[in-house]
């Protein structure tokens, strides 16, 4: 074997165990009738707004209101148009972090430590 035919077998291993390892989870969770869904940026964008002003909302809000509460249009433009934080975007990174799915890892530090540093970015 040459070492241009060996170095093209490597590179074929290599490529095809990354395959194996991003789209095996996947390929799984089909034959076990599961689907992985995933969120757009801009809807995440709007349910962080929308639970802003929420929060802000009931913070103002007396124990007593009975009225409805009434939500404006959001004005902050840095979650209308900007970047999502790096802690949400390392988030959408594990799964397995969602306390939706059947066996998810919420007790991981880097979790909690991720979850810190986006509420001191909120």
């Amino acid at each position: 074997l040459t070492l241009g035919a060996a170095a093209l077998a490597g590179a074929i291993a290599g490529g095809a165990l990354q395959t194996a390892r991003s789209y095996g989870s996947r390929l799984l969770g089909k034959l076990k009738g599961q689907r992985e869904l995933t969120v757009d940026d801009s809807v995440l964008r709007l349910l962080a707004l929308r639970q802003r002003q929420l929060l802000h909302a009931l913070n103002a809000r007396g124990h007593a209101a009975v009225d409805s509460i009434q939500v404006a249009t959001p004005q902050d433009k840095t979650w209308r148009e900007g970047k999502l934080p790096e802690p949400l975007n390392k988030a959408r990174a594990y799964p397995q972090w969602s306390s939706l799915n059947p066996h998810p890892k919420l007790s991981q530090a880097e979790r909690q430590e991720q979850i810190e540093l986006l509420a001191n970015t909120l």
